[in-house]
């Protein structure tokens, strides 16, 4: 262990020190308690955003919608065989097993071949990017906050009674989500279209949600007062009102209070803003409150950001 000895006491010695720490490093951000009696004030992460599809990749899902509208007609072959090189030319030859060139296959052997690929560029284009640097003091736009939400969305939380909405959907159409995920991995093509379904609904009733709050400047305010006035009114819903025009239109209505609400104390976390209100009252020598650091996303409860974060 350290003693008084050591390079900590002998550096820092009584001079305060504050350090900004991402919320989700509590490892290291313990380390720096460690070796320099740091006070360690939480930021939000980046906010992140799929990933997205460009060039090739997009030109393999525009080519993929042609397949699903055309397959029974005698162009079937002709557009697999389209998917096919330009997925090579993409690289995906490396994770999916295509036939050799030239060769006919049959129908169902063409839908496993384009669900694949399917399946294949949907994770591509699920894949989380940092959409810019985290700005302290800075809460996250409208755009964030759903891509952020969406994400919460989608995990399961037993232990507090919530189902993720993709469950809550699938259910919808007697399917269990996770069987989705399984034959989606295996390049069924109706599930793959299935769990793209799930994927675009689910955010486009976040954004439903999130929007009740939002300025024209699309920053989000008055979140309490907002959700106050909606959560609870059944039809006036806006998840409601936007899951009735899709095919989850008959979705649990009690799953869905229940997500929401939690969604909705979310929200106040997650665009609640005490970075620099936090380091105002350690430079002044108060108190800062404690609170975990780990993954927003699974964990909630590290946010807001700006505590003195503990493992």
């Amino acid at each position: 262990g350290m003693s008084d000895a050591c390079f900590p006491d002998s550096l820092i010695g009584n001079i305060p020190n504050v350090y900004y720490y991402a919320a989700n490093n509590p490892s290291e951000a313990t380390i720096a308690k460690r070796r320099s009696y740091a006070n360690t004030i939480s930021y939000l992460t980046p906010p992140a955003e799929n990933a997205g599809l460009y060039k090739g990749l997009k030109q393999l899902s525009e080519l993929i919608a042609s397949y699903q509208s055309l397959k029974d007609t005698g162009r079937g072959q002709q557009i697999v065989n389209s998917i096919i090189s330009t997925a090579k030319q993409c690289n995906l030859d490396k994770d999916v097993d295509f036939p050799e060139e030239g060769v006919e296959i049959s129908s169902k052997e063409r839908d496993l071949v384009v669900g694949k690929v399917y399946s294949k560029i949907m994770e591509i284009e699920s894949r989380l990017l940092p959409c810019r640097l985290h700005v302290i003091g800075e809460p996250p736009s409208a755009m964030e906050a759903v891509a952020t939400l969406v994400n919460i969305a989608a995990l399961d939380r037993p232990e507090e009674g919530i189902s993720s909405l993709p469950s809550i959907l699938a259910e919808t159409v007697g399917r269990e989500i996770e069987d989705v995920y399984r034959s989606s991995d295996k390049g069924i093509l109706k599930d793959v279209e299935l769990l793209k379904q799930i994927t675009d609904v689910s955010r486009g009733a976040v954004d439903a949600f999130v929007q009740r709050s939002t300025n024209s400047k699309g920053q989000v305010v008055d979140v309490s007062g907002k959700l106050s006035s909606i959560l609870g009114f059944g039809l006036n819903e806006p998840w409601v009102q936007y899951l009735s025009e899709t095919k989850f239109y008959r979705a649990d209505r009690e799953k869905l209070r229940v997500l929401f609400q939690f969604l909705g104390d979310c929200l106040k976390l997650v665009v609640a803003d005490n970075e620099l209100g936090s380091l105002k009252q350690a430079l002044e020598g108060k108190y800062v409150e404690p609170g975990p650091g780990g993954d927003p996303i699974r964990n909630p409860k590290v946010l807001p950001t700006g505590k003195n974060i503990h493992a």
